[in-house]
């Protein structure tokens, strides 16, 4: 009898603000603080610190969901970062200055917001359309793979405006991808 290898996904780990977010869109609950609330053009921001699990799956699917205060340029990037860390107390063992904690992120002190972020892993450009406010823009940023048990998402807006002043729907989410044979 032959043996099939199948992907499932487990449950998503969602980094959303905790007065804002609604799931009721995207249908992803929200487990971690994250708030993309007016995310100025050049500046970026943290998520608290996660526990991935002791146990967790290899790789892990990256959505993100962005909304603008105005109409981008079209093809403008929005970065999204992941600080890997081997502890899960929020201010040690971070990469590239992050704190562990729900905050602008503005990297080691003495260095620019991009050479912090180079210590960073890059999982991917969240390229944007030209949709104003009101759109919120839903996208698979990359995949996260053989990281370690704790981390954080950073979001750096590269877009030329600002995102928009209220976080209801933006979300950065892990989506557990698990290997199983039958």
């Amino acid at each position: 009898m032959p043996t099939e290898i199948l992907v499932k996904s487990g449950t998503a780990l969602v980094w959303a603000d905790s007065t804002d977010y609604s799931s009721s869109v995207s249908g992803l609950a929200r487990t971690a603080q994250l708030d993309l609330t007016s995310v100025a053009a050049g500046a970026a921001r943290q998520g608290a610190k996660a526990d991935l699990g002791a146990t967790r799956a290899d790789r892990f699917v990256v959505l993100a969901a962005i909304e603008f205060a105005s109409a981008p340029t079209s093809l403008e990037v929005v970065d999204i970062y992941w600080a890997a860390s081997p502890t899960g107390t929020a201010g040690n063992a971070n990469p590239g200055g992050a704190s562990g904690a729900d905050a602008a992120y503005t990297g080691t002190s003495g260095d620019s917001l991009d050479d912090s972020a180079a210590q960073l892993i890059r999982v991917g450009p969240f390229v944007v359309t030209a949709d104003g406010t009101t759109t919120v823009q839903y996208q698979q940023v990359g995949v996260l793979s053989a990281v370690p048990r704790y981390g954080m998402p950073i979001v750096y807006n590269r877009a030329t405006p600002a995102l928009v002043s209220d976080a209801t729907e933006m979300f950065v989410a892990l989506i557990p991808e698990i290997v199983e044979s039958q």
